[in-house]
């Protein structure tokens, strides 16, 4: 499952660099991600981030999603 995220979250990724500036704008360039801290993955939450972090929250595991149970 989490290679379906990976793979949804880097077209999500390829598609908002691809949009305009007035979008990143109008976007406010912040995606709400389920954010897994390494350390200890059972304090997972809902962050806010730039998107220009998103590769970076990605490579450690976290989801382009709102957390879920």
């Amino acid at each position: 499952m989490k290679k379906y995220y990976l793979i949804f979250s880097v077209a999500l990724v390829s598609i908002l660099s691809m949009s305009s500036s007035s979008e990143n704008k109008a976007l406010n360039e912040k995606v709400t991600i389920c954010h897994i801290p390494p350390e200890n993955p059972s304090n997972y939450h809902e962050i806010t981030v730039s998107v220009h972090a998103i590769c970076a929250h990605i490579a450690h595991g976290d989801l382009i999603s709102t957390c879920t149970d």
